[in-house]
């Protein structure tokens, strides 16, 4: 700071653990232990899709400091800051310890057997007076493997096919196999093209960013599709961007359909969009895309939430399949694919994570998220989770107090052998 400017970048904490001489320090840690007095425990990231490595130091009970576990596959020896410095939340008055039942409008605290036996006792009666089908859960895709699959396993025991972890999507197109990244997380650092679509890249996944750095630095060439909110100017990614097409999100499609025109009719094929047009833009990008040996298709956040990610899809299968690229997904969350894997979302016809959100549930049970603020249907949650007879929040947090009526606490950090 003595040239009047601090360091704004989402890996500023690394600086901590390369600093020569130990001068710079962490500053929610500093003076508050010493490292002998601190236990450890392995963890991993629930950020982004990154699952970068953790290691979780604890003194009498308590979180001290998190830091990065090195591994040269996912995370090398890097975190993101939101991985080293969230754990200052769960110190906080809104940490969730105890099981809280609402008792005539006020939130009290009970043993667990109370509280087990309430839930158990009410989803029952729900189920009886309305039918499985007015049960439903709703998880966050941030959650554990093991919570997940227990949240689908809980859901059909009851009769229920109610489940969704896609709270943030537009679309529920399901399209065959796993959303996933397509490649290795190792091999972004070599690749030699790069299409993003659809991604604010340093703010969704900022290790990968790094990584794909790596790649642009040593030759490699990154086009992008994508907002302008995601890449306002050239310096944004703090990368050298070569192709930019920087649109509003509803024309994504037609400038993914120009990209693949330019490559059929260089290659001279068929399009797979009759009458696409491609702009000098587009033309840039297929021949980017068309050169070089280890390439890739990435589809951000947006895209994968978007109201067309099934065309946006296509297109991307259709220009990876005639230009030899991987396709996939900078997915959302840190076991989004794990909750596909695991069953997490309707399988024989249930609910969506829309449809639960308009309304008609009886029982709902929220694993790990505040529907408000984590799902398209927004302040509307509230409404609709109102209706129901019975809300039950499993989280590390006291959250949606004003539609709940059981709080759960469960840990924030996964701590199952062999997750890495």
């Amino acid at each position: 700071t003595f040239v009047g400017e601090s360091v704004d970048s989402e890996l500023s904490g690394n600086m901590i653990d390369i600093c020569p001489v130990g001068a710079l320090t962490s500053k929610p840690f500093r003076y508050s232990a010493r490292t002998w007095e601190l236990s450890r425990r392995k963890s991993v990231s629930p950020h982004d899709s990154t699952g970068a490595n953790l290691i979780v130091q604890v003194k009498s009970g308590k979180v001290m400091r998190v830091v990065p576990f090195e591994n040269e596959e996912v995370n090398e020896c890097w975190i993101a800051d939101r991985d080293r410095f969230s754990y200052e939340a769960l110190n906080g008055p809104e940490r969730l310890t105890q099981p809280m039942l609402k008792q005539g409008g006020q939130w009290q605290q009970v043993d667990w057997q109370t509280a087990l036996e309430y839930v158990a006792n009410g989803l029952k009666q729900i189920k009886a007076e309305h039918g499985a089908d007015k049960i439903g859960t709703l998880a966050s895709p941030h959650s554990t493997l093991e919570e997940l699959f227990l949240a689908a396993q809980l859901t059909r025991a009851l009769g229920s096919d109610n489940i969704d972890h896609r709270l943030r999507r537009a679309a529920f197109d399901q399209a065959p196999g796993v959303r996933w990244l397509g490649t290795s997380i190792a091999s972004l650092s070599t690749l030699q093209r790069v299409l993003v679509v659809g991604s604010n890249l340093r703010k969704d996944h900022p290790l990968f960013a790094q990584r794909i750095r790596q790649a642009v630095r040593k030759g490699g060439v990154l086009s992008a599709i994508t907002s302008k909110a995601m890449l306002a100017d050239a310096d944004a990614w703090a990368i050298q961007v070569a192709n930019a097409a920087v649109a509003p999100a509803d024309q994504w499609v037609s400038l993914l359909a120009g990209v693949a025109s330019a490559i059929a009719q260089d290659k001279g094929v068929a399009a797979p969009v009759n009458g696409a047009q491609a702009d000098d833009t587009a033309k840039a990008v297929a021949a980017s895309l068309a050169s070089g040996e280890r390439k890739a298709i990435l589809l951000g956040n947006a895209a994968a939430h978007h109201g067309q990610a099934e065309q946006l899809l296509q297109l991307a299968n259709w220009i990876g399949a005639q230009t030899g690229a991987s396709v996939g997904y900078l997915t959302e969350a840190a076991n989004t694919v794990g909750a596909q894997w695991v069953g997490a979302q309707p399988q024989k016809g249930g609910a969506n994570a829309a449809q639960m959100l308009a309304g008609g549930l009886k029982g709902v049970i929220l694993l790990n998220n505040e529907p408000v603020f984590d799902s398209v249907a927004g302040a509307a949650a509230a409404k609709a989770l109102g209706q129901a007879e019975m809300v039950v929040t499993l989280s590390p947090f006291k959250a949606n107090l004003e539609f709940s009526d059981v709080l759960l606490p469960i840990s924030p950090f996964s701590e199952t052998p062999g997750t890495f």
